[in-house]
């Protein structure tokens, strides 16, 4: 995937005035800059949304589709949406910095915003933001499409099914700034999307084969995450704790990186 060349101040600039908002608003015009961000967003969006009618027509159209549905299956159709979209997510927060890297832009960025820990945080909630927000509309059109197709029994107001939603928008935040942070560390598309592939989907599967490790696998990022959104689940805010832990520690190891190399 070509990435673009993202908004920068030009070589021989001052540095930017070291106030946070001045640093975020750098960073918003680069977030609007680049047209790989919007495809990686709009890819999510269809996805997402695409299952959630596909699954709505095929229940009305095939004689074998039910007239009436739960919540709990409404819930999980969404689920299922967002879960294929979600790689979309994770590739946007890892283009979100090794872009730069690729670009060579990353020199002058920080020849105009010197502070690379303030840089990364104020990179790190606007793609946040973005995600955020994307992933709220996107849950909404997704969930709504399912309760405009014929009967849904419950309420949206039932135990679990609005934590389950939300907690769908919070499960791909927090995947963004992860990403982001992996990014950060391999300051390579490649390696960071196999990083991630990796730690996400790979080294689970293989864990599983081995005895006596079910503790260790429930602590893994998306393991641990995506139990936000699961309506059943026991202690999910615990674990989405843990969720945030891995993010917050990758982070952290991306500022005290990004600090000790050369750019």
């Amino acid at each position: 995937m070509a990435v673009e060349t993202l908004a920068a101040p030009a070589v021989g600039m001052a540095p930017a005035k070291g106030g946070f908002g001045n640093v975020l608003l750098a960073e918003w015009t680069k977030f609007r800059s680049v047209r790989s961000v919007r495809w990686c967003l709009a890819i999510f969006a269809m996805l997402a949304v695409g299952t959630s009618v596909v699954v709505a027509v095929v229940s009305v159209v095939s004689p074998f589709g039910s007239a009436t549905s739960t919540m709990g299956q409404a819930v999980a159709v969404v689920q299922m949406g967002v879960e294929l979209g979600e790689i979309a997510i994770m590739v946007l927060g890892i283009l979100a910095i090794t872009g730069e890297y690729r670009s060579g832009m990353i020199k002058i960025s920080l020849m105009s915003v010197p502070w690379r820990g303030r840089m990364l945080a104020a990179k790190m909630v606007v793609f946040a933001a973005a995600t955020l927000v994307t992933s709220l509309a996107v849950t909404a059109i997704s969930f709504a499409v399912q309760l405009t197709t014929g009967e849904v029994l419950g309420s949206p107001t039932d135990p679990g099914v609005l934590r389950s939603l939300l907690g769908l928008s919070a499960y791909l935040t927090v995947l963004a700034v992860l990403a982001m942070a992996v990014g950060a560390i391999t300051r390579h598309t490649a390696g960071a999307v196999f990083a991630m592939l990796g730690l996400f989907y790979f080294l689970p599967g293989v864990m599983s084969l081995v005895p006596g490790v079910e503790t260790v696998i429930q602590a893994m990022p998306r393991v641990a995450g995506v139990r936000i959104a699961d309506m059943t689940a026991t202690a999910p805010w615990g674990w989405f704790a843990v969720y945030c832990a891995w993010t917050a520690a990758l982070f952290g190891l991306a500022i005290f990186l990004m600090r000790r190399r050369d750019a």
